[in-house]
């Protein structure tokens, strides 16, 4: 019996309280609504323990700050009659103590449900001034300005348990299988599985792997034998993977069977973009093929062609935020380190070209990025870029030429398509991590957002994702 009198002993004394003020001698201005609802929900300023290293630049140390919520949106969901924030608070806040602003349609009560020991209900009114326990949801009710209506909403105060920016990594094991691949590795992802390709100097094995799942390794015996250099031609366009072998453009959707494209004459594969692939012809010059490799057309360079790199070749490309139908596409590497005349190179060679896809756009030519503003790409053997997520990301062994760069010291960070790199500490390597003394490696990411490293030195597996890229957007729109 308590149960049902205590919450209705509030809304008795709503309800008087507004017959009050009908019998008061302006009753007569006042209008009273039977519907309602919970129209707005937010934040005020919470407190967040905020971890950071010390001094010492080893040991952790916390501090307490204040966080202001407000920027922080609550959807509604009338038809469930759920209030949520989709983009949850940092780790660390405090979601016992929180102060927040409710309003409602028509000017209703709002009534916050509590839950004593027993697990009976109880209402109390509620007040913008007092704090209130989220750590699990909350349950508030909203009482018509008539008496006659009420509507309940369950409220979640979202907040991360892991740190958006951290890295978790997972020892995958050792392939020794990996160990041999003195001549270089290049890693691919097709739909559902990773593909890396290994040479000994004088050929080139593939092996394959699903991106889910337990790890289960399988060297796949294709249907040609590729040639050495095909592991320094490997591109991915679409649902294929492209290489060179004898001189012949092949693809394969699988790693395993692969058929002849034509392209002939085409000495090197850059890079691959939405629509086109991209390589050196036998002139030396940049191509250009817009039907998978079949057939190339010289494109358009604005610079010196000894620069386009063709060691350590990677790639990758953006869309443009301010065009749907174009992106800029980037290629990274080092140039020919058999060629004396580039031994005293230290930075990588970045090239990048934009490309417009609509009917009478502007055709563009690919341009290097050779600026001297003190923060390009060391060059560093086995050096392998990808796209994660926004940025461009780079690992290496030992620098190279007159780098100074050591070996898998960290992360290489570029925030903007390539111009300026920096050493990132917020990108980390696995605690275990070790190459020996080697420098054959591959790096990649796949459409999880996992990245994946692969050492030739050592035959480790990691696979490791940014904790922000991982998560799931949650619905922000509905529809009646």
């Amino acid at each position: 019996m308590r149960r049902i009198i205590r919450p209705f002993v509030v809304l008795l004394s709503a309800a008087l309280l507004m017959v009050s003020c009908l019998e008061s001698d302006d009753y007569s201005d006042y209008v009273f609504y039977s519907d309602t609802a919970i129209t707005s929900f937010s934040l005020g300023t919470l407190k967040q323990t905020v971890w950071t290293k010390a001094s010492d630049g080893v040991t952790d140390s916390s501090y307490v700050a204040d966080l202001d919520a407000s920027g922080y949106d609550f959807y509604i969901d009338q038809l469930k009659k759920e209030i949520y924030n989709p983009d949850s608070l940092p780790k660390g806040t405090d979601a016992a103590h929180v102060l927040c602003n409710i309003s409602s349609k028509n000017g209703g009560i709002v009534l916050l449900v509590h839950k004593n020991i027993e697990g009976e209900d109880s209402l109390a009114y509620y007040s913008s001034s007092d704090s209130i326990d989220f750590t699990e949801p909350r349950e508030f009710r909203v009482l018509a300005n008539d008496g006659m209506a009420l509507r309940s909403y369950t409220v979640r105060v979202n907040v991360h348990k892991e740190h958006p920016d951290s890295i978790n990594w997972h020892d995958m094991g050792v392939c020794q299988a990996f160990t041999s691949m003195t001549g270089g590795m290049k890693a691919a992802v097709l739909p559902s599985r990773l593909l890396v390709f290994g040479s000994d100097m004088t050929g080139t094995s593939v092996y394959s792997t699903s991106t889910s799942g337990s790890l289960a390794w399988e060297r796949l015996e294709t249907n040609i034998s590729l040639d050495g250099n095909a592991c320094s031609n490997v591109v991915v366009k679409g649902d294929y993977v492209y290489t060179i072998d004898g001189g012949t453009v092949v693809r394969s959707a699988d790693g395993k069977t692969w058929t002849a494209v034509g392209g002939t004459g085409i000495r090197q594969l850059l890079a691959a973009g939405k629509h086109n692939i991209y390589a050196i012809d036998a002139d030396g010059d940049m191509a250009a093929s817009a039907d998978d490799g079949a057939t190339w057309a010289k494109d358009g360079v604005i610079g010196d062609m000894s620069m386009i790199p063709t060691d350590n070749v990677n790639y990758g490309s953006f869309a443009l935020s301010t065009n749907d139908d174009a992106e800029r596409v980037i290629i990274t590497g080092n140039r020919d380190m058999d060629n004396s005349a580039f031994a005293e190179d230290s930075v990588a060679m970045v090239w990048s070209k934009i490309e417009e896809y609509s009917d009478g756009s502007r055709k563009h030519s690919w341009m290097p990025y050779n600026e001297n503003n003190g923060f390009r790409l060391p060059r560093m053997a086995s050096l392998g870029v990808t796209v994660y997520g926004d940025i461009l990301l780079a690992l290496g062994g030992r620098g190279l030429g007159t780098s100074t760069a050591e070996a898998f010291a960290h992360f290489y960070v570029s925030k903007d398509n390539g111009l300026t790199w920096h050493a990132d500490d917020s990108y980390y390597l696995p605690e275990n991590f070790t190459n020996g003394d080697g420098d054959v490696f591959t790096m990649t990411a796949d459409s999880d957002n996992y990245l994946w490293i692969i050492c030739g030195g050592t035959g480790q597996v990691w696979r490791g994702r940014l904790n922000r890229l991982g998560w799931e957007n949650e619905q922000t729109s509905f529809e009646e």
